[in-house]
């Protein structure tokens, strides 16, 4: 059985380095513009100037579909053909093939999602050997503090989203706190649950009742919440740090019947999450700037290919949505 199961994953990669080898060749023999994520072959479309690859989780949380459309927007500004591979969330490793297959393809620039446990600073250096400019994006500064990660800091989105909560209930607060799937090392040692811990310091009394990390899949944030309340029902606030997590606790604090009683802070900006807010379901939601991260990716990228250096880590800032609308 395992035998046959190493023999289909071999099969699999060579079809896929097949078939990025092919859009690479096609990419040198007619450098045409990339358009919805397919080559189209036609005299009317400028030659694209650099090839670029996308490497993201197949995920449904707002910030990857943001962080794409930047990508893409970047990619119009610097005559870039794009390319996006995704993985399976659940199966964070994968990514380690896609970068590989890249790095094979000889990609002019590879875009790659980077959260802190991957081996950011190993990619990077392997990039560089194959003349590949790599350019890290994300939420958090990978460990090595990679040169030219690009990402939003969730420890001061965790400061907003405890600032927030204790404005409104002060020393009462008693505060459920979800973490995205995917994290790795202790829960109590994750910038965003550090960022919500240092802003109640000021509101004495106010504490976190509840920590948890949801799990893959579109109901993790209903699971987590549901298992919350019922573990604590004295939780009055949670605070979740993506979209799909904020849309599952806004359902569930609907369906029991629970609005004006808990408080939500959630995160990012989606039709859904926008309705849930003018209905009072969700207080706020702390909106992280994904579009502008992938659009300063393609635009690191051009600046390094053309002889520059990579900067620092730069951290995307982000805005506040409430029922008032939108503030700093």
């Amino acid at each position: 059985m395992k035998r046959a199961a190493w023999i289909l994953a071999a099969l699999f990669g060579a079809a896929f380095l097949g078939a990025i080898l092919m859009n690479a060749r096609l990419v040198d023999q007619s450098r045409r513009a990339f358009a919805g994520g397919v080559f189209r072959e036609t005299s009317r479309i400028p030659k694209a100037r650099y090839h670029l690859v996308l490497v993201i989780p197949d995920d449904d949380d707002s910030f990857f579909s943001g962080l794409a459309e930047g990508v893409r927007s970047g990619a119009l500004e610097t005559d870039s053909a794009v390319q996006v591979f995704r993985y399976a969330a659940s199966s964070p490793a994968d990514s380690e093939r896609f970068f590989e297959i890249a790095l094979g393809a000889g990609v002019d620039g590879l875009i790659m999602y980077s959260p802190r446990g991957e081996p950011v600073l190993r990619r990077a250096e392997a990039a560089l050997r194959r003349g590949v400019v790599f350019v890290p994006v994300g939420t958090d500064v990978p460990e090595g503090e990679p040169p030219g990660f690009i990402g939003s800091a969730s420890l001061l989105q965790g400061f907003e989203g405890g600032r927030r909560i204790c404005a409104a209930l002060g020393a009462s607060a008693r505060i459920g706190v979800i973490l995205p799937a995917g994290g790795a090392g202790p829960e109590e040692e994750e910038p965003l649950f550090r960022g919500v811990s240092a802003s109640i310091q000021a509101f004495p009394g106010a504490r976190v009742s509840a920590l948890t990390r949801a799990r893959p899949g579109t109901l993790a944030g209903e699971e987590a919440a549901s298992a919350m309340l019922g573990a604590d029902p004295s939780i009055n606030a949670i605070f979740c740090a993506n979209s799909r997590d904020t849309m599952g606790v806004a359902q569930v604090i609907v369906d029991l019947n629970r609005v004006g009683s808990i408080l939500v802070v959630g995160a990012d900006e989606t039709p859904e999450i926008l309705r849930y807010i003018e209905k009072g379901v969700v207080t706020a939601s702390i909106v992280r700037d994904s579009k502008w991260i992938g659009r300063e990716a393609v635009l690191a990228f051009a600046r390094i290919k053309d002889g520059g250096a990579p900067a620092g880590p730069v951290e995307a800032g982000f805005y506040v949505r409430t029922a008032e609308g939108r503030s700093p």
